[in-house]
């Protein structure tokens, strides 16, 4: 009997050490407003899905593999709270192979190692390229953004956006070396996987490295992307964007530098530029920004936006929020307001050159 218990004790310590090796969590978003907006046909009021953050559910997890190694994933999908509907179809992007592929996790799909040497993931996930601007805005690439609104191609500009399909990228692989002093760096690479059939082989690899610096109050980041264009086959677009920020503690400014230019004629060729500020106010955070977008291929195709937004906390969990912001569109430029990726669709312009604005108020909980 004394040998039967010892042996399911020691099963039972050995069952709980595997479990405290490894460990998976259920974790997410859900984020819905109310706006009255306008695009050129009057307002409308209608309800929309991310404006402070796009909805989402996600599973990550990791395992101790020992001496301080690591296997981790991430597995995540968005949805639209104001149909229920996933956001895991392909549209066909300008800058990469198409696939017209429907995603289960198109927010993020990764596997890889992490430890002393940095981190490894293999798999669908953000490039650096975005991660400088979307760390930066104060808003995080959300409503009130002024550059969110010109991550997106838009109407009749020739693909004049910042970043098209480079938010995320199929097949990629991403090093990120450790802190050491406030800097680290990252080194991506994804793989258009062309067959090189009516076009080169390297058709929609795409490459791109950062680095970036986090003090006690200074942040800053720099990358650098190129990528092997399928919209023009042959060309090679260029995108360079500097972020920076500083935390005097009662107001937080920050500016956020991009440049897009592609070795082709008829490849877009864009300057945009975003200052902006969050300060603490009451128990809440206010937010305000301000862009411009230069179109350098399409004639009077320049826009500017703005933005202002109040995040208030009910809990650490459970936020409000509200706000206002327009975009005043050149003759030839269609930019819309969205909440940026994984949320409601822009309203559509009536015609090109609108302007749009919103009024919204909304509310947002993570779990």
């Amino acid at each position: 009997m004394k040998t039967k218990l010892f042996a399911l004790s020691v099963l039972s310590v050995a069952c709980c050490a595997a479990q405290a090796q490894s460990s998976v969590t259920l974790y997410g978003a859900v984020d819905s407003y109310v706006e009255v907006a306008s695009a050129g046909n009057g307002n409308v009021t209608r309800v929309s899905s991310g404006g402070m953050m796009g909805s989402r559910f996600g599973f990550r997890g990791s395992e101790d593999l020992g001496g301080g190694l690591k296997a981790n994933f991430v597995l995540e999908a968005g949805f639209l709270t104001d149909t229920g509907a996933g956001t895991g179809t392909a549209t066909v992007p300008t800058s990469t192979v198409p696939t017209g592929s429907n995603y289960m996790f198109q927010r993020l799909a990764t596997v890889g190692l992490s430890g002393s040497f940095g981190a490894v993931n293999i798999g669908r996930q953000y490039t650096p390229h975005f991660g400088a601007m979307a760390a930066f805005d104060p808003t995080g690439f959300t409503m009130s953004g002024a550059l969110n609104y010109y991550a997106g191609p838009g109407a009749g500009i020739n693909g004049g956006s910042l970043a098209d399909a480079t938010t995320r990228r199929d097949n990629s692989i991403q090093y990120t070396t450790p802190v050491m002093g406030g800097f680290k760096a990252n080194i991506f690479y994804a793989l258009g996987e062309s067959t090189g059939v009516g076009q080169p082989k390297s058709t929609g690899n795409l490459f791109n490295i950062s680095g970036q610096y986090n003090g006690s109050a200074l942040a800053a980041q720099v990358s650098y992307l190129t990528e092997k264009t399928v919209y023009l086959i042959g060309n090679t677009d260029k995108y360079t964007d500097f972020s920076i920020s500083y935390d005097f503690g009662f107001i937080k400014p920050s500016a956020i530098f991009v440049r897009r230019r592609g070795d082709m004629t008829g490849a877009p060729a864009i300057d945009a530029y975003q200052i902006g500020a969050s300060a603490p106010v009451g128990v809440g955070k206010l937010i305000a920004t301000y862009g411009q977008l230069k179109n350098k291929t399409t004639a009077n195709a320049d826009s500017k936006a703005f933005g202002i937004r109040y995040d208030y906390p009910l809990s650490k969990r459970t936020t409000l929020y509200g706000g206002a912001t327009k975009i005043s569109n050149n003759a030839n430029a269609g930019y819309t307001i969205s909440g940026g990726g994984g949320s409601s669709a822009g309203l559509a312009l009536s015609s090109v050159g609108q302007s749009p604005s919103s009024i919204y108020a909304g509310i947002a909980h993570v779990f």
